[in-house]
């Protein structure tokens, strides 16, 4: 479900069962930078970036370049990631920055200051997502 502004998603769905959130504006060149503020039962989600448009969603795992609540890193297409982040836990913040122009993708811990560093990113446009799998998650895009 999201918020009437639009800015905060909560799987709603019962439990054990995937929600996604996807950007629908895609992003293939020049830098940007976002946030998302994790509220509650940080289990299960993944936030990234999603090389497949809104209207063709489909397989997340094989589009994806991700980071993992449990502090895990998922990428694909030849990507690398450089480092192991701590864990999420309720009332973090993770602030993403992508550079399509070198083809990487920093996620950061704001408790922990930690970063990994996702590179060699495909040659594609990105869509800005986030996946629930625990029912009541919820998540903030801050900025």
């Amino acid at each position: 479900t999201l918020s009437s502004d639009m800015t905060t998603a909560t799987h709603q769905l019962g439990s054990r069962a995937h929600q996604t959130v996807l950007g629908s504006v895609g992003m293939r060149r020049g830098k940007y930078s976002w946030q998302w503020k994790i509220w509650s039962a940080p289990k299960y989600y993944a936030l990234g970036v999603m090389s497949v448009p809104l209207t063709s969603f489909g397989n997340t795992l094989s589009q994806s370049q991700s980071f993992y609540s449990g502090g895990t890193t998922y990428t694909t297409g030849g990507a690398v990631c450089n480092a192991h982040l701590p864990a999420m836990q309720a009332n973090d913040t993770v602030t993403l920055e992508l550079n399509c122009d070198e083809h990487t993708l920093r996620i950061t811990n704001r408790r922990s200051n930690e970063s990994a560093i996702i590179t060699n990113l495909p040659h594609e446009e990105f869509f800005p997502y986030v996946n629930m799998y625990i029912s009541g998650n919820s998540v903030q895009f801050v900025k």
